[in-house]
């Protein structure tokens, strides 16, 4: 399995979690590439067995496609564990870092530094850590951008995204913070959040990267 196709399978998974259909357009600006290019991978991976093509849903990992996601995922979020805990990594430069050596370090390493680390359910931007040869399940998956109704949730994970990252930490916001949704406007399709003796309004576009759990 070449990284390449690794991202693929990646950016398919994350795209299905909040993409009610799934076409070649949204995996090509995904990943930055072709359409065409996308055309062609995954026709590789549909003939691989790694992904499916479903007239409502557009492209869906199968089983095969992904536990090989969780074993990534796995990879990834216990390097991040690790470069946060004993290399003093911030938040915001964990996610390079650990995309390049998701794709390189062995099996034998990553059970090793999983039970060094103590076996870690979070990673530092609150996503489940899924065990050797389980399937991925997050344990918060409801994102701020699906709340329908005002009170006091909690933030328990963050897409791990530079520019997200950044965001939040000049807003003060960050993981296992308590906020009051105070306003919810469907027209303007903002959330206006109450923490800390601060008022912040937050767009749909940033509301769907920040999973919370009501309080």
């Amino acid at each position: 399995m070449t990284p390449n196709r690794e991202d693929y399978l990646k950016c398919i998974y994350e795209l299905s979690q909040s993409q009610a259909k799934m076409t070649n357009k949204e995996i090509a600006q995904e990943m930055g590439v072709s359409a065409p290019a996308v055309s062609e991978m995954v026709k590789k991976m549909i003939s691989e067995g790694l992904i499916k093509k479903d007239k409502e849903a557009g492209y869906r990992l199968n089983h095969k496609g992904l536990a090989l996601v969780s074993d990534l995922y796995r990879k990834h979020r216990l390097i991040e564990s690790f470069l946060v805990r004993d290399l003093h990594y911030t938040a915001d430069e964990i996610h390079q870092e650990a995309e390049v050596l998701e794709h390189t370090v062995s099996t034998t390493f990553i059970d090793r530094l999983e039970e060094n680390l103590g076996y870690p359910d979070f990673c530092p931007h609150g996503g489940s850590i899924p065990k050797r040869g389980e399937i991925i399940k997050e344990h918060y998956q409801k994102s701020l951008g699906q709340v329908v109704e005002e009170g006091t949730y909690l933030i328990g994970r963050i897409h791990d995204q530079l520019q997200l990252l950044n965001y939040l930490d000049s807003h003060q916001l960050h993981i296992n913070q308590l906020i009051e949704v105070r306003a919810i406007d469907d027209y303007a399709q903002t959330y206006t959040i109450y923490y800390d003796k601060k008022e912040l309004t937050i767009p749909q576009s940033i509301a769907q990267e920040i999973y919370v759990e009501k309080q």
